[in-house]
């Protein structure tokens, strides 16, 4: 490995992204010196650090190890299908203390992904048009459409590949992030990411074979392990899938043709991975409870978009204030204010 290489790839990037190395070490919880010492090739990012970096500069950690970035490029398109939920649960209900929609929406950000578009219910669209706008504010760009499949699939001319969350589901497990980008390395496959479960469940479970590929979802034939392996509503796709998408019913029963009929794979995330669907208001109050006790225990707010958008670099720091004030008197605004606080004091000290 060229350590010097990989020095001149980070500073590339860098300077493209618009930081200074104070901004890239704030991002990441290092010093400015640090990012000094990589960029003139006298030493290397532990392996921790990599995952944020690639997320950060926009590439992968195979390509910045190589120092293969300047004409690299990792885009992708990001989709929300918000189907209609006879509950009325949508876009602006509320998981403990924040909307559904920021908890989709950070799927995104976690792999920075910055255009997304949204196609729900006549009210998801005015909920996220009045709450969240264009996205600007957040540093993303969002397309807000009525309807479903068809109506997003019309709505643009979709190139490359394509993250698609097409359920009311809420995703919490350690190290999120890297399983994302690991289903999104091979872009000329349709993936899904599928979770281990145990036996009983009434949802049809997922069998694959030995190179991971799909061969059957049939709840009378069930897998032989300790676990069954369920698919959660997030897929990745290439572009040129989507036309057909739009001619089925729903994304669900599209993917349940297509995986018997074409190459499905799947990307399994590890036991521990908590998966809840928001379909009724008992999931609402299941989810909420979930996230409170996280929360309360941990310290730190899940799904927090305001955080994540600046710690991906998409806001600068006085933008996270900006959204913090947005939602004073709240304990959600006050958490954010009290992250901004002391990013501003750990600056201070150095």
């Amino acid at each position: 490995m060229d350590v010097a290489k990989v020095g001149r790839a980070i500073a590339y990037l860098r300077k493209r992204a618009g930081y200074t190395q104070r901004d890239l070490a704030d991002r990441i919880g290092i010093s400015d010196k640090a990012v000094s010492k990589w960029e003139r090739g006298l030493g290397l990012p532990e392996i921790g650090y990599l995952r944020k970096l690639s997320i950060l500069l926009d590439t992968d950690t195979d390509s910045l190890l190589a120092g293969d970035v300047v004409h690299h490029d990792s885009s992708w398109l990001g989709l929300v299908v918000l189907e209609d939920n006879r509950y009325g649960i949508g876009a602006g209900t509320i998981i403990y203390d924040k909307p559904l929609i920021y908890y989709l929406l950070s799927y995104f950000l976690l792999v920075g992904i910055r255009d997304v578009t949204i196609v729900g219910t006549s009210a998801d669209k005015q909920y996220i048009d009045e709450n969240i706008g264009s996205g600007k504010d957040y540093g993303i760009k969002l397309t807000t459409l009525a309807g479903g499949i068809r109506e997003a699939v019309k709505s643009r001319l979709w190139k490359g590949n394509v993250m698609l969350v097409y359920g009311r589901c809420l995703l919490y497990g350690v190290d999120q992030t890297r399983f994302f980008q690991k289903a999104m390395m091979n872009r000329d496959r349709f993936t899904m990411m599928v979770l281990p479960k145990k036996n009983g469940r009434q949802k049809p479970n997922v069998i694959i074979d030995q190179n991971k590929k799909v061969i059957n979802s049939n709840a009378d034939e069930p897998l032989k392990t300790q676990y069954d392996f369920s698919d959660i509503p997030i897929l990745f796709i290439p572009a040129d899938v989507l036309p057909q998408m739009a001619q089925a019913a729903d994304v669900s029963s599209f993917v349940s043709d297509y995986a018997a009929q074409e190459e499905l794979y799947v990307y399994m995330l590890d036991r521990g991975f908590v998966e809840i669907e928001v379909d009724d208001w008992n999931n609402v109050q299941e989810a909420s409870m979930f996230i409170k006790i996280v929360q309360d225990k941990c310290g730190m707010n899940v799904y927090c978009m305001e955080e994540v958008a600046w710690r991906r670099g998409f806001i600068s720091l006085e933008q996270l204030k900006k959204l913090g004030m947005k939602a004073a008197g709240t304990g959600y605004g006050d958490y954010i204010m009290s992250l901004y606080y002391r990013i501003k004091e750990n600056q201070v000290a150095e």
